[in-house]
């Protein structure tokens, strides 16, 4: 160690050392945000697990808390109605290209609710649509609470073009003006073991922590790699004595 101290010394540039700094300051704050992500993503997915594991609560209509309440399991009595239901678009399943079938549903106390009562295959022409009628006969189900498909970001202008029962997103306001009915910020996926449904899976979440972390890795990396790329081009071999 002392004889590299005696061939090397440290001479960094003022440029490189000021861009080093701010290049590793940014990725260091990168690193830390994503690993604040990843918390917040164990965080969701704890969550999510402790409400599965929670009995069904009784719904009587009107408006939820969506993140309290995301992910619970609730009960509603009522029946279905034909009228203002609407197939959300693009949805797949084993690799089949199909819809997911958003059906409204009368709640006994108060006010309509959508319920998403699974997935249906997609006709060989796209003009051919599934059958999906529902009885208006007095039922009860279960399901769980969940937001709305979210707006695709390409080509997520419009939920819907008017005269098509084939929905890109569910937009309430939009859904409203469709259907003449009122319904809150949020959708019951219908349970699997519900006879008034399609195809369905058992509810699941993955937080995806893993790739927080990756993305934590990977700017921790840059950060030691402009680091050690400084030390390398700041460390240079000493003048001997008497020379320029």
């Amino acid at each position: 160690m002392d004889s590299l101290s005696q061939k090397y010394e440290l001479r960094p540039g003022m440029g490189g050392s000021l861009l080093t700094l701010a290049g590793v300051g940014l990725f260091v704050a990168l690193m830390l945000w994503q690993l604040g992500r990843a918390d917040e993503k164990r965080a969701l997915q704890a969550a999510f697990d402790s409400r599965l594991q929670q009995p069904a609560i009784d719904y009587a209509g009107g408006g939820i808390d969506i993140e309290r309440m995301r992910y619970r399991r609730i009960r509603l009595d009522g029946h279905f109605l034909q009228q203002g239901q609407v197939l959300l678009d693009n949805a797949v399943h084993d690799g089949r290209a199909g819809y997911q079938v958003i059906t409204p549903f009368r709640v006994r106390g108060d006010g309509v609710v959508l319920v998403d009562r699974g997935w249906v295959p997609q006709g060989a022409r796209r003009d051919e649509l599934p059958d999906t009628t529902v009885v208006e006969d007095p039922v009860r189900i279960e399901g769980w609470v969940d937001r709305h498909r979210s707006r695709p970001v390409l080509g997520g202008g419009q939920a819907f073009r008017p005269g098509d029962p084939r929905w890109l997103f569910i937009d309430p306001a939009a859904y409203e003006g469709f259907s003449g009915l009122a319904v809150p910020d949020f959708v019951v996926h219908l349970a699997p073991d519900s006879p008034h449904g399609f195809i369905r899976a058992r509810p699941r979440f993955d937080a995806n922590v893993g790739m927080h972390v990756g993305y934590a890795i990977q700017w921790g990396a840059f950060a030691l790699i402009a680091a050690g790329t400084w030390l390398a081009v700041s460390l240079k071999r000493r003048r001997a004595p008497g020379s320029l």
